[in-house]
């Protein structure tokens, strides 16, 4: 492999791991403040493509269609945090498992009777178009975009987490709620923003996912399963550890992919094993 298809093969597979990244935080988030297992993210992630989609070309604006697209469905889960999620909590598992399968079945077919069930092929706009030569290669100026939002993602997060009043208190609410109550602080409030944020980044997840793979009811289902491999490698109720298991996820399927290509498409179990296998609670999960 020549030095310049390596770093082709890099780039292709960082950004990859932003796109994993981006569908996996949103999940990660949640359950490690809230505990809610919310297997309806995928479906989400499906409306932040297909609303994403549409409103750009309703707006005629990409930005503008892009960032209306994300706050609607941060908003949807949201409410869904405050009317359905509040009741379920300290209560039966089971209850969490039937009310976000049930919102599955009402998210897809909703998608179905709005845009039909057909494969909708997505069109790029123009500044998203073409190859930029890195290294002497070829690279798709897409890949570049998301490798780019990816990093403002990731930043803003860590800003908002680490440096602000709010995140302090997130992170505190993770590390422990009751603490978070006995010093008066609202803690419903956090849980509803962080559930906004959550489908905030599941939106904005399916919106980048729907440029590579356009647009089907069967989407989010079929990322459902990469979300789930990604956080219980990070280790369960580590957003940060999501975050690594996702790049090292997108590495791993593309050099995989490349020098074994019948296995590219085991390339996450097989991380998954070995990382499990040396630290059976994940990269930066707790014992």
């Amino acid at each position: 492999m020549t030095s310049q298809l390596f770093v082709n093969i890099l780039l292709s597979a960082l950004s990859l791991g932003v796109i994993y990244f981006l569908l996996s935080s949103g999940f990660a988030l949640v359950f490690s403040l809230l505990r809610v297992s919310n297997f309806s993210h995928g479906s989400l992630i499906m409306w932040g493509a297909y609303l994403g989609v549409y409103l750009v070309e309703a707006f005629s604006n990409f930005t503008l269609g892009l960032v209306v697209s994300v706050v609607i469905v941060g908003f949807f889960l949201a409410l869904v945090e405050y009317f359905l999620f509040r009741r379920l909590y300290g209560g039966n598992p089971l209850f969490e498992l039937l009310l976000t399968f049930g919102l599955i079945f009402i998210l897809d077919e909703a998608v179905k009777l709005v845009w039909g069930a057909a494969l909708i092929p997505v069109n790029k706009p123009d500044f998203l178009k073409g190859t930029v030569m890195i290294y002497g290669e070829p690279f798709a100026v897409l890949r570049l975009y998301i490798l780019s939002l990816g990093v403002v993602v990731c930043a803003g997060l860590y800003l908002l987490l680490k440096k602000t009043k709010l995140g302090l208190i997130i992170t505190a609410g993770i590390e422990n709620k009751e603490m978070v109550r006995a010093l008066g602080i609202n803690i419903n409030k956090v849980f509803t923003f962080v559930c906004w944020l959550g489908g905030f980044l599941a939106g904005l997840g399916g919106f980048a996912l729907a440029y590579f793979t356009g647009l089907s009811p069967e989407m989010g289902a079929s990322q459902l399963l990469n979300v789930l491999v990604i956080v219980v490698v990070g280790g369960l109720g580590s957003f940060m550890g999501a975050a690594i298991a996702a790049v090292i996820m997108g590495l791993a399927e593309a050099f995989i992919g490349f020098y074994l290509p019948e296995m590219a498409i085991l390339s996450s179990f097989i991380v998954m094993f070995i990382v499990l296998g040396i630290k059976p609670s994940g990269l930066l999960g707790e014992v």
